[in-house]
């Protein structure tokens, strides 16, 4: 399989779907799309690498600038601790970001 092949998809799906519904809420947006990346691990490879990118890129189309070292720590603890919680995902990113 190449890079960026999905081995599963549902719980992206479910999570773009959310995320469609928090548009007054951008931390809370890629919070679900986070948690679907590391807790059903969609991607072969590369799983950590897209979740930050799309942290940044959801967030910078809302003109909020992350701190990259920080947003990267952030995303790893996430991985590495198999965080769950919408919320503290949230504020994780919060932290790592200001508009």
């Amino acid at each position: 399989m190449a890079w960026g092949d999905l081995s599963r998809n549902g719980s992206l799906d479910y999570a773009l779907d959310r995320a469609k519904y928090e548009k007054r809420n951008p931390y809370k947006r890629v919070a679900y799309l986070v948690r679907a990346i590391f807790i059903d691990r969609p991607f072969v490879d590369g799983n950590k690498k897209t979740a930050l990118e799309v942290v940044i890129r959801e967030l910078y189309k809302k003109n909020i600038m992350c701190d990259i070292k920080k947003l990267t720590k952030a995303i790893v603890k996430i991985a590495k601790n198999n965080i769950n919680s919408i919320i503290k995902i949230e504020r994780m990113m919060r932290k790592c970001c200001q508009k």
